[in-house]
């Protein structure tokens, strides 16, 4: 794992926070805490030179190796399990509530779990004490600017003695800044901050630059408060609340305790107190961002802007770094737009000299004088490698005595760019990498909910591409950065080892039921005491080993043995399992939960799958500490008990498909913190509780696919901070009627459905709606009654137009014959923010809207639009014509017979199209796309045609495809024999076919390195004529003798 990361969450976020604070100073272990503190620093400050190491040293011997004592590796992973078990121990500490705020001495509850803490925190302190003396042993360094907090003043001394070359760029901006103060001193009774922007490369050094700022003697002397916010890629909290925090704290000049102030103060409230406060002072705000465009909404932009020009005096200045390289700053910083001119100052590389220089200093401390002349020399071979990042003098300057010919240097550099992810991306990966499957979005987010990482809404559409994307990187390019084997640990039972590494802290048991024996793995006492999440899954996929053929009953024999294995193991671990936060159970095989589960008092996050029981037990109502509890496809589960209301921190209830639900107890409104309710797929869940709308903290509602749902309780109009609402049914008679979305000006996503019994209305309903993101829109079977008050679907799609923030947009079943006005070729260009489109089922439209006019379009699909012929240039419009689309499907087009490329020459069509699918399009004959010679380079095409002529010699188009890298054929039942076309596929390298009936035989492709066959019963070929051929996978082929 990357223990850098996870070391500056805990000192950066965790221990400064004022909750920690406040815990400290109410059980009186401030000092204890500040210790823990000291000691992580110490690590912190000597664990990037061999973490970057160790790393490299995992990669072939091809690429060079660092020179790396072998102690270094035992280190780094005792480092890192120590760094996890600070976090969960803090994260007890922040979890613990007093019932009464009253002095130790009078409350028990207080004394005794003060008790436990204090032997922890001791054992913890004497723990990290000993990992830096081993650490100091091994000659590790101390790098003095990782050594403490950078907010201290005394960090002013260390920036001073190891900063080289940046003397010049802290007196230019200095200077800005005095221009900038003198400027507002003339213009009087102008309040409003200055804003300037630090842009630069990655790793360049703008941080740094804006600590040197923070403490400089002139800074500190004019500006009265100075408040550094870390604001991060996503979070828990309003990104405007975390600022209005660190003002309050900057103001109170103490680390305050006073919780109910930043926490259920009222928003106005709390900055009308730092109003107060400020007394007309001037304060610098500095923004240290991870990317100010995705971190907030416009409206809490706006929200922000305004605040700042009312509060603090005359002078007052705002300082933005991105983590990032900034491209379009002024772009980016729109929001700021009626403050003073934004000042963008670029940072530029470190000079020859500096470069040099700092390289050499480096080398001083680890290098013995008898080879400073050397070092000099590798100083100038370095510098070409990373002639912009500061990073690079020091890594290559500790570790130039290290290396060894030959060197990946550019891996190097991988490796620095993957520490500096933001904490969350690496958690999404470490969780994927436990979970072993794809596609468990779910899951992996309310993981990230319990460990705090994450907002309880969860991540929006566009995180999960970039998740993907960045999965995708660090899979091909890093594997083992991010990763720690032993820590996160996916074992297969009974196939992988049954003994569980002491380390290990993040557990999933994948389990084959099949195998013989079967055994679960032993699980240490000193494992299960610090084991933070377990994972059951059941293995859904045979070994090879269970390919024979057995009796139905020994299959029973097998499965209950498999039952009462995991039943006996869970009863016996729910006691141990002490520090337990996270539970997975995902298997059929479980009747019911043991009893003992009310042991597990720290779990945050229950989740249930496929359980076959009818009945919670009640000792699972005693997990005071649990948040989200999730119950997905628990389909023999009969009702909700009413002591669900002692779950008093429950925030997330998920009862998804869980089919023999009727009702929700009443007492599920007692749930004052509950901010998710999903009830998806529960088919006989008649009505929700009339006082659902009592809820305060309600965000996100989902009745989606409950068909029996035949009211919405009144009022839900009312519930302004609703955030999300899917499968709402609109119905003037118990429904929802499209005026009330007027009221909900907070929502970001909105799944509507039964469109049809929509009344007329001359309002654009969702122009208030400007933090809207995602929308669904669902006309159901039936046709509109012709009386007055129904609404044509046209009228309706008109009185939806979103805000041109919109980032999906889906329609479904839309009964008209034309699009609306929002949707015309001059309109669709506005929608600068739209990335994804799914138009399905669209049977009388005519033509299709001129989509190639979103300029941020990512992924588009057309289905069911049975009137187009003709994909032409009406289609791709005047725009960009889908320069930026990745993924393209058209499915059941029935009458499709061309698809053509734009007029415009000239165009960049579908130059990052990644994935094309083609699903029953029968009458398809042509795709003219042949002015496009590198279409779909890399790409992979799916292909699911029952098309005779598309797979017959008649098709010539074959060409235009032809360097896609993956095809997969799926149900094509017209499909005798490849095409001979396909020859012409010069990059393809992966090829599937998947149950195509009247498959008889394939064409040699000279690239094909892989090739997986399934259901094909007539196939018969000689894999021999496959020359580059690797991997070959063959299933249900009767005729294919190997």
């Amino acid at each position: 794992m990357l223990v850098s990361r996870e070391l500056q969450h805990l000192l950066l976020q965790v221990l400064p926070s004022s909750s920690m604070m406040a815990q400290g100073r109410l059980l009186c272990i401030q000092n204890h805490l500040a210790m823990v503190c000291d000691s992580l620093w110490a690590i912190n400050s000597m664990i990037e030179i061999p973490e970057m190491g160790v790393r490299y040293n995992e990669y072939p011997p091809s690429w060079g190796k660092l020179d790396v004592p072998v102690e270094f590796v035992d280190w780094e992973i005792d480092v890192a399990a120590a760094v996890i078990d600070v976090g969960e121990l803090l994260s007890r500490i922040m979890d613990w509530e007093a019932s009464l705020h009253r002095f130790i001495v009078g409350n028990t509850q207080q004394v005794n779990f003060r008790h436990v803490i204090l032997v922890e925190l001791k054992e913890m302190l004497c723990h990290l004490n000993s990992l830096v003396l081993r650490g100091s042993s091994m000659g590790l360094r101390r790098d003095p600017m990782g050594s403490m907090n950078p907010l201290r003043e005394d960090y002013s001394i260390v920036l001073k003695n190891e900063v080289v070359g940046r003397e010049e760029d802290l007196e230019k901006l200095v200077a800005i800044f005095e221009q900038q103060l003198v400027s507002s001193n003339n213009n009087g009774d102008d309040n409003n901050p200055f804003v300037i922007v630090i842009d630069g490369k990655p790793g360049v050094g703008k941080t740094t630059l804006a600590h040197m700022i923070y403490h400089h003697t002139w800074v500190r002397q004019q500006f009265h408060h100075r408040i550094w916010v870390d604001l991060p890629l996503v979070s828990t909290f309003k990104m405007i609340t975390i600022i209005g925090n660190e003002f309050v704290r900057s103001i109170n000049k103490e680390e305050y305790c006073d919780q109910k102030l930043h926490l259920d103060l009222p928003l106005p409230a709390m900055w009308e107190y730092i109003n107060e406060q400020l007394c007309g002072s001037r304060y610098l705000l500095v923004l240290h961002c991870e990317n100010l465009v995705s971190l907030m909404q416009p409206g809490e932009w706006n929200e922000l802007k305004n605040i700042l020009l009312r509060v603090g005096g005359c002078g007052s200045g705002v300082l933005i770094i991105y983590k990032s390289s900034t491209k379009s700053v002024v772009r980016d910083t729109g929001f700021l737009n009626g403050m003073k001119d934004i000042i963008t100052y670029c940072l530029n590389p470190l000079s020859v000299d500096a470069w040099v220089e700092l390289f050499k200093r480096q080398a001083t401390t680890t290098i013995p004088s008898s080879k400073q002349d050397k070092s000099a020399k590798d100083a100038w071979l370095f510098r070409t490698y990373f002639p912009s990042q500061t990073f690079g003098p020091k890594v290559f300057g500790s570790l130039s005595q290290n290396i060894q010919a030959p060197f990946k240097t550019d891996f190097l550099y991988n490796i620095y760019k993957v520490r500096n992810f933001p904490l969350v991306i690496i958690r999404l990966h470490q969780y994927h990498h436990l979970l072993d499957v794809d596609n468990d979005y779910d899951v992996i987010s309310h993981m990230l909910t319990a460990e705090y990482l994450i907002p309880t809404e969860g991540l929006e559409r566009g995180w999960i591409q970039l998740y993907a994307g960045s999965l995708r990187y660090i899979s091909r390019q890093l594997p083992a950065l991010v990763f720690s084997r032993i820590i996160y640990l996916h074992m297969k039972v009974p196939e992988d080892s049954t003994i569980i590494p002491r380390y290990c802290r993040y557990l999933c048991l994948k389990i084959n039921h099949r195998a013989i024996p079967f055994r679960l793995p032993t699980m240490p006492v000193e494992v299960s005491n610090k084991l933070i999440t377990l994972i059951l899954r059941e293995h859904e996929e045979a070994t090879q080993e269970d390919v024979e053929e057995i009796t139905l009953e020994v299959y029973k024999k097998r499965r209950m043995k498999t039952t009462t294995a995991i039943s006996k193991f869970l009863d016996k671990m729910s006691v141990r399992l002490i520090h337990l936060r996270i539970l997975v159970v995902e298997t059929g095989m479980i009747q019911r939960l043991p009893n003992e589960v009310s042991k597990l008092v720290n779990l945050r996050y229950l989740h249930l799958s496929k359980l076959k029981m009818e009945l919670l037990p009640k000792s699972l109502f005693d997990l005071h500490n649990l948040r989200i509890l999730s119950l997905l496809r628990c389909q023999k589960l009969q009702k909700i008990p009413e002591r669900i209301h002692q779950l008093k921190k429950l925030q997330i209830l998920k009862l998804a498909y869980c089919t023999k639900v009727q009702q929700l107890p009443k007492s599920v409104t007692r749930l004052k913190y509950l901010q998710v309710l999903d009830v998806e797929g529960c088919c006989w869940l008649s009505k929700l509780p009339e006082d659902l709308v009592s809820f305060k903290s309600l965000r996100i509602l989902n009745v989606t696919r409950c068909a029996s749902l035949s009211q919405i309780p009144h009022g839900i109009g009312q519930s302004i901070d609703l955030r999300k609402l899917s499968g709402i049914f609109i119905d003037v008679n118990g429904g929802f009627v499209l005026t009330q979305l007027q009221a909900l000006t907070n929502l970001q996503e909105i799944r509507l459905r039964n469109l049809e019994r929509a009344e007329k209305t001359q309002t654009e309903v969702l122009m208030g709606q400007q933090s809207l993101c995602d929308l669904s829109l669902h006309w159901g079977g039936e046709e509109a009654d012709e009386s007055s008050e129904s609404a044509t679907p046209l009228q309706v799609l008109e009185a939806l137009r979103p805000n041109m923030h919109l980032k999906m947009l889906e329609i479904i079943s839309f009964k008209g014959v034309e699009f609306p006005t929002w949707m015309s070729k001059q309109q669709l260009v506005r929608f600068d923010s739209l990335v994804e489109v799914r138009l399905i089922n669209l049977r009388r439209c005519a033509t299709l809207p001129s989509l190639g006019q979103l300029p941020c379009l990512k992924k588009l699909e057309i289905s069911g639009m049975d009137l187009i012929k003709h994909i032409d240039n009406t289609f791709y419009g005047d725009g960009g014509t889908f320069s930026v689309l990745r993924e393209l499907t058209f499915s059941e087009m029935l009458a499709l017979e061309k698809w053509s490329e734009p007029e415009r020459k000239n165009a960049y069509v579908f130059d990052k199209l990644q994935q094309l699918t083609l699903i029953q399009c029968p009458k398809l004959k042509e795709i003219d796309l042949h002015s496009r010679p590198y279409l779909f380079f890399g790409g992979t095409m799916r292909v699911w045609l029952n098309n005779e002529i598309i797979w017959s010699a008649e098709f010539c188009n074959w060409n235009n495809l032809r360097y896609i890298e993956i095809i997969e054929i799926v149900g094509c039942q017209e499909l005798k024999c490849l095409p001979q076309g396909m020859r012409s596929f010069e990059c393809l390298s992966k090829m599937t076919i998947n149950s195509c009936n009247n498959l008889t035989t394939l064409v040699a492709l000279d690239s094909l390195i892989e090739l997986n066959i399934y259901a094909c019963p007539l196939l018969a070929f000689n894999p021999e004529a496959f020359t580059s051929l690797r991997r070959l996978t063959i299933k249900g082929c009767p005729k294919m003798q190997m």
